[in-house]
């Protein structure tokens, strides 16, 4: 039987994440698994937890996907990238999750005891607040709806989602270049609606926009929405049917690397990180995820 480190974000979903895994502790079969402890609201609360981690205990990432990133992030750091990670999915969107199939709870902590190992794929960044994504990078509508949605959820995640929605989602907006093996693909005047970079075939919630997207192959989705009528209609069809019809465009390639210059915010694993002029590289199995057994 399996024994875990549990690191517990504790501002997750709202910051109620602490008492929700004091209850699962209580619950079968956790309550007859050893299980350490850690919380963290930062990276040094993370290594502090990485510290006590031996080598029979499975490091488990207990949050949403910025939680995934940053608990993956520090493993690489400490050379226990091939070390198999947990996922506990208690964040508000739990993309990662979904793309996995752990994404309910009760699911998820039968995969800690009964998973297997699986290498997956990240997205390796030269951005110094995103060194490492395992979902996926957005510029445009997406990275501006997650910066108004981080300034105003402390009132309330719902509102903040429908206020930011509303505020940007007819916008179109300029400034970012895109090169795709140094050939430039789209410029800096260019006006677009979108510019996703995708590891994972899911978002958020089990929506599923880019269900060609294999985190197992070495490539990341590169996807393009010059119109906000194509992002909104593409993103309707994903939520409605859970998985949007793959429609092969030029503009959408599958590629390794990629070069963003933006003045715009970025999005990362639904965190909002400041504009930059970074690089992103897939590298294959870069990390080992518990996942459900076939």
């Amino acid at each position: 039987m399996r024994s875990f480190l549990l690191l517990v974000n504790e501002r997750a979903r709202g910051g109620d994440v602490v008492s929700r895994v004091e209850r699962l502790l209580k619950t079968p079969p956790l309550d007859d698994t050893d299980v350490q402890t850690a919380l963290f609201v930062d990276d040094d609360g993370i290594c502090r937890g990485l510290s006590t981690l031996d080598a029979t205990r499975t490091p488990v990432a207990v949050g949403g996907d910025g939680t995934v990133g940053s608990v993956a992030r520090l493993l690489r750091a400490e050379g226990l990238s091939d070390r198999p990670m947990g996922v506990l999915p208690l964040g508000t969107g739990n993309g990662l999750a979904h793309s996995l199939g752990i994404a309910s709870l009760s699911r998820a902590v039968a995969t800690l005891q009964d998973g297997v190992p699986q290498p997956v794929d990240a997205l390796m960044t030269t951005h110094p607040q995103a060194p490492v994504s395992m979902l996926n990078i957005s510029v445009g509508l997406e990275s501006l709806v997650t910066r108004d949605y981080q300034a105003w959820r402390h009132k309330s995640r719902w509102t903040a989602a429908l206020a930011a929605g509303m505020r940007r989602g007819l916008w179109r907006v300029s400034g970012v270049a895109v090169d795709v093996d140094g050939q430039r693909i789209v410029q800096r005047q260019d006006k677009i609606c979108n510019v996703g970079m995708h590891n994972m075939p899911c978002y958020g919630f089990g929506v599923t926009p880019q269900p060609s997207a294999d985190p197992t192959d070495g490539q990341m989705d590169l996807r393009i929405h010059l119109s906000c009528a194509s992002y909104w209609a593409y993103m309707a069809s994903a939520t409605i049917r859970r998985a949007s019809p793959i429609v092969p465009r030029p503009d959408w390639p599958r590629i390794r690397q990629v070069k963003i210059s933006t003045v715009l915010p970025v999005q990362a694993d639904g965190e909002s990180l400041s504009p930059a002029t970074f690089e992103i590289e897939v590298v294959p199995a870069a990390m080992t995820i518990l996942a459900p057994a076939l």
